[in-house]
């Protein structure tokens, strides 16, 4: 095999050959009389693994014993020569078992490109595998090279069709350009006259060459008071600085620069554009700055006020939460107390003047009394705690662990850090907030055993930790699509911390736990920065 390949060695890869054979013995007696040939040997211990290996393979030849211990060679060899991606594939077919004439014929009809039998020297055996790998990769190459040959015809064909029609339609296309090109002068005109933008072009000095009508409206001054001047006797100073570095940096780096610009005097309310510059070189090669802006004041006031509804509706709903806690605490909870004071009064005159089960009944409403006082203070509690109000945030907390110690069976672990300077209402109670959310989340969803609290004052900031060791989760960010219960859990911590001007992060691991921590920047005064 070496001799057929050696001229063409570094061009062409070494012959790939599949052997199949269930004797192990003489499986490995021609896998290695094949690679001192220089073949690259896949070897197959049946017709099942050679169907397989010839799919993903797709050597050169497949030398297949007829007689297999799980399927015929004969019907492996149908097999193959039916599968259209092995077309290319050649078949030796070989036996000790099977040698009479009408063997042979039967295994060439069955699609075989030769028959061996055995005993064979192994130099002919070599030999007449060289010949069919050089048959193979001659009708390989023949027919790839009859494809190419029939693609380049047809692609000839194609070729000489559309430049004929492009020839046909040429003197077309080069009369109705320069109708075009006079109609397009045109409506440039009609463009710019009726644009709902301003547009404009400076030239290298960044002198307004042209400026379309409703620029000039804009500036409320006729086209020819503008042309040739500048923005600094256009605009006010700081307006136009900010112009003219834009205007540089399109025409120094000749990139597109889009930004946002209030072109309002400083006294006024602002005018918000949006400006897209790009630059312009005409036919002579000047270079210009060109520039389109839209006002876009009502869409930045409609935003602003779109970004300030969430926070809106969180003071709206810790309003009504602080009405609703102050309701139950004092009236609901105090007409509860009075009545189980009177039950007790009740029982007590009851205990030697009725019978056990009128005793029974009245301790009884007595107890269901008590639960419903504490359910109302537990609500009351989760509305608006009274701690975090009267001693702050690291009590509310401590006693809100101290709770879920007590009553929830979670063993939880505490690290409060106290600070000299409490922080800002809104704060504490977002900070808050999100605890219980983290904590409810566990409660539903994380089946865990202990609970760790972390709020720590740190170099800029704040942070509080929930962490628990429950299942986890794959994801750490909540789906958009068909929000549950959780994941709106999720959206309303973030859109919390994000009110304070603060971060949350979410890290979960499945069987591990989940962590929520959330940060919020803090001045060295101890009031919050951004939008707290």
């Amino acid at each position: 095999m070496q001799s057929a390949t050696h001229t063409n060695e570094a061009a062409t890869p070494p012959p790939r050959l599949l052997v199949v054979d269930d004797e192990p013995d003489n499986l490995d007696l021609l896998c290695r009389l094949f690679q001192r040939s220089g073949c690259e040997v896949f070897p197959a211990i049946n017709g099942t693994e050679a169907l397989r290996l010839a799919s993903e393979l797709k050597p050169d030849l497949i030398v297949l014993d007829v007689i297999l211990p799980d399927i015929n060679g004969r019907d492996v060899c149908r097999r193959l020569k039916a599968d259209p991606a092995l077309v290319d594939v050649f078949i030796a077919l070989i036996s000790s078992i099977e040698v009479s004439p009408d063997s042979k014929v039967a295994g060439l009809e069955c699609g075989a490109d030769d028959y061996i039998t055995r005993p064979i020297a192994n130099k002919e055996l070599v030999a007449r595998v060289e010949v069919l790998i050089r048959i193979q990769r001659a009708l390989k190459a023949r027919r790839l090279a009859e494809e190419r040959l029939a693609q380049l015809n047809q692609t000839l064909e194609q070729r000489v069709a559309e430049r004929t029609i492009e020839l046909a339609t040429a003197n077309y296309q080069l009369r109705a350009e320069i109708a075009a090109r006079q109609a397009s002068e045109a409506r440039f005109e009609a463009f710019m006259e009726h644009s709902p933008a301003f547009a404009w072009i400076k030239d290298e000095r960044f002198r307004y060459v042209y400026l379309n009508p409703r620029a000039c409206r804009f500036l409320k001054r006729p086209l020819a008071e503008l042309l040739a001047r500048t923005d600094y006797q256009l605009f006010p100073r700081k307006v136009a600085r900010h112009m003219r570095g834009h205007d540089a940096l399109v025409l120094e780096r000749g990139v597109v620069v889009d930004v946002t610009e209030n072109l309002a005097e400083a006294t006024s309310e602002p005018r918000h554009c949006w400006t897209l510059r790009f630059p312009l070189v005409d036919a002579d090669g000047r270079r210009y700055v060109a520039g389109m802006a839209v006002d876009v004041t009502e869409k930045v006031r409609a935003e602003e006020a779109l970004r300030a509804l969430p926070h809106q509706i969180i003071a709206a709903q810790e309003a009504e939460r602080r009405r609703v806690a102050r309701e139950l605490h004092d009236g609901v909870s105090q007409l509860l107390a009075s009545v189980q004071f009177r039950l007790l009064t009740v029982e007590s005159w009851l205990h030697d003047r009725a019978d056990q089960k009128v005793r029974s009944e009245v301790t009884r409403a007595k107890n269901y009394l008590g639960s419903a006082l504490r359910e109302v203070r537990s609500i009351s509690h989760n509305l608006r705690p009274r701690e975090l109000d009267d001693l702050g945030l690291v009590a509310a907390l401590g006693s809100a662990a101290e709770e879920i110690r007590e009553h929830a069976g979670l063993r939880v672990v505490c690290h409060l850090q106290r600070l000299r300077k409490r922080l800002p209402a809104e704060t504490e109670l977002a900070l808050y907030r999100i605890f219980q959310e983290a904590v409810a989340n566990v409660f539903k969803h994380s089946g865990a055993k202990s609970l760790e609290l972390r709020f720590e004052r740190e170099e800029n900031g704040v942070t509080l930790t929930v962490a628990d060791d429950g299942r986890g989760f794959a994801a750490a960010t909540e789906p958009r699509d068909g929000l549950t219960r959780s994941s709106l859990g999720m959206v309303n911590m973030r859109e919390r911390a994000e009110f304070i001007g603060g971060t949350l992060q979410v890290k979960s691991v499945p069987g591990e736990g989940t962590t929520v921590q959330a940060w919020v920047p803090v001045t060295t005064s101890g009031s919050t920065r951004g939008k707290a």
